[in-house]
């Protein structure tokens, strides 16, 4: 057996493993604990298989918070389209925590896509979500966002946030790499 022939033999072994272990995963979904059911959606994004998706789209409805938050970390880690526009149907959630997550997760993931959502989001009641949206508003590189920036910069009373505001500025402006 020669290398490529190896190397198919590889790939077509890797796909049926990650196929089970997603099989696997969704079946355990079964079980009653929330932690548990977190801990797979988690999982599940990580390993990235399609066939997973609708059942972590799904989870970001439910009703329980930690499902929710774990569910919009796992869209994160699969960030195509759909999950990219489930992330940020999340940032409207009444959960102060999912919305920080949201906004965090569309900031790792920088689609553009994103923007005039997180740009909204920095008007948020919360400081921590408020300061997520900054931080990924400066990964995107958010030209539109730097007047909005500046005025929270001028205005805002807490010190951590304005540090983020700076640097969100200037990594913007191209002065700050993180």
């Amino acid at each position: 057996m020669n290398n490529e022939n190896i190397k198919k033999v590889q790939g077509k072994n890797k796909n049926f493993w990650r196929r089970l272990l997603t099989k696997c995963l969704i079946f355990g979904l079964r079980i009653k604990s929330v932690d548990v059911q977190a801990y797979i959606l988690q999982a599940l994004g990580k390993i990235g298989d399609e066939s997973a998706e609708q059942i972590i789209l799904d989870a970001v409805k439910s009703e329980d918070n930690t499902i929710r938050r774990f569910a919009v970390s796992a869209l994160a880690d699969l960030g195509n389209d759909k999950a990219i526009d489930a992330i940020i149907d999340a940032l409207s959630d009444e959960e102060t925590d999912i919305r920080a997550t949201a906004a965090m997760s569309l900031g790792l993931l920088g689609n553009i896509k994103a923007e005039d959502h997180l740009i909204k989001l920095l008007d948020d009641k919360n400081d921590s979500v408020r300061t997520q949206a900054i931080i990924a508003l400066g990964n995107l590189r958010s030209k539109k966002a730097v007047t909005k920036l500046n005025q929270m910069r001028s205005a805002e009373t807490n010190e951590w946030i304005r540090r983020y505001i700076s640097q969100a500025i200037m990594e913007i402006e191209g002065g700050y790499r993180s």
